[in-house]
């Protein structure tokens, strides 16, 4: 090896280095906002689910039913916990390969942190009492230890697939399934991040397969959430709002 190739490869290393850094500092940031509303009372019931959702691993057994639904419990609700992901970067590789589509750096993380059993939180708030986009509220497939990506790529490929095609990603879902919410692949910013949009069902399904996979067709009824993954974290996963 050559002087010029020595200082190419040290610098591929030194720039491969910071991005593993970026990430894992990214997947601790996102534990951290998760393990503050796992510790909030006020959260207790985002992590109450049906039992036969729970896997064992993720099962909480120290945490009680709340006193107001005891009279209403049958023992087919359960409290989950969090656990750390065992999602790899192979498998997210091999899932975006799949969906020919590439998430964001910031998303990455996040399938990295911790698996889920469900997950929803509140829209953006407008500031005028109302929600950014008109979209009330966000919630990610299931990402379990048994289930690890395959939902998030179902509800990507099979329920919303053509959008990929238009350049839009979906990776959540908006207002208890009146839309996918997406990642518009086409307005990607250097950093890797992307825009978050949204668009309802019925505008999908007046449009049909083919016309939800042409963009110029799909475009006039996105509205933009959020500028990008990060700026959503907040709202998403609780914290602080981070700075761009």
């Amino acid at each position: 090896m050559n002087e010029r190739e020595a200082e190419n490869a040290g610098g591929t290393e030194g720039t491969a280095g910071r991005e593993s850094a970026r990430l894992d500092a990214e997947i601790e940031d996102i534990r951290r906002r998760i393990d503050e509303r796992c510790g909030n009372e006020r959260f207790r019931m985002l992590f109450y689910d049906v039992a036969g959702n729970i896997p064992a691993d993720m099962l909480d057994g120290e945490r009680e039913v709340p006193e107001e639904l005891a009279d209403e419990d049958d023992g087919e609700w359960k409290f989950w916990k969090p656990v750390p992901s065992t999602i790899t970067d192979r498998e997210i590789g091999e899932s975006e390969s799949r969906l020919g589509a590439e998430f964001p750096p910031s998303f990455r993380a996040a399938l990295q942190a911790y698996h889920l059993v469900s997950w929803t939180s509140a829209g953006v708030e407008d500031g005028r009492g109302g929600y950014v986009g008109g979209c009330m509220s966000f919630t990610l497939p299931a990402l379990t230890t048994e289930l690890r990506l395959s939902e998030l790529e179902r509800n990507a490929a099979e329920d919303w697939g053509h959008l990929i095609a238009a350049g839009y990603l979906p990776f959540a879902i908006g207002e208890d399934g009146q839309g996918p919410i997406c990642f518009d692949l086409e307005r990607r910013r250097e950093d890797g991040d992307c825009p978050v949009v949204w668009m309802l069902h019925d505008y999908l399904v007046d449009l049909g397969p083919e016309g939800a996979g042409v963009r110029a067709n799909v475009e006039p009824h996105m509205r933009q959430l959020a500028d990008s993954f990060g700026e959503m974290k907040a709202v998403l996963f609780g914290g602080e709002k981070e700075q761009e």
